[in-house]
């Protein structure tokens, strides 16, 4: 099944289509210690796109795909290789 067939075999709207890759990358990002907690924080605060962002990236339509720990570890090596290339 293709990733657009499995997207919208579950009823999400535009705006979680488009919403949720960057909300959940954020989220994962601040886990990774990539972004502050604060970034995480700040979002989950906002009282009503906080609970939305909860609830989006939760599904599994969402989440079938991303793998929080290696979206995290390739973050790293290619900050580090830009570091080095910025020497």
């Amino acid at each position: 099944m293709s990733v657009a067939a499995h997207l919208f075999r579950y009823n999400l709207t535009i705006d979680q289509v488009l919403t949720a890759p960057f909300v959940i990358r954020y989220f994962a990002m601040s886990n990774g210690g990539l972004f502050p907690k604060s970034v995480k924080e700040s979002i989950q605060k906002l009282p009503n796109f906080g609970p939305w962002a909860e609830a989006v990236i939760k599904r599994e339509s969402v989440t079938y795909i991303f793998d929080e720990e290696k979206i995290n570890q390739r973050m790293k090596k290619r900050i580090a290789k830009m570091k080095e290339q910025a020497k």
